[in-house]
């Protein structure tokens, strides 16, 4: 389900306690129930997939790029 934004940057729409809270992060990997997120090199955690309330993928316009 999530598999074609592995790797790449997203912008996941997340509800907790009935607040929907934007977390920036790429999907790593994904199980029956959760999705694995790194949030920053050697920091990664699962994400209930009932909680995503949305995803969208991050776009960086060329001229913002660092080669």
């Amino acid at each position: 389900m999530y598999s074609s934004w592995f790797g790449k940057p997203v912008v996941m729409l997340v509800v907790i306690r009935q607040c929907h809270v934007p977390m920036p992060c790429p999907i790593v990997t994904e199980s029956a129930a959760d999705a694995r997120v790194l949030l920053q090199p050697g920091w990664e955690m699962d994400v209930r997939k009932d909680l995503i309330v949305a995803i969208k993928q991050v776009v960086i316009a060329a001229e913002k790029r660092v080669d």
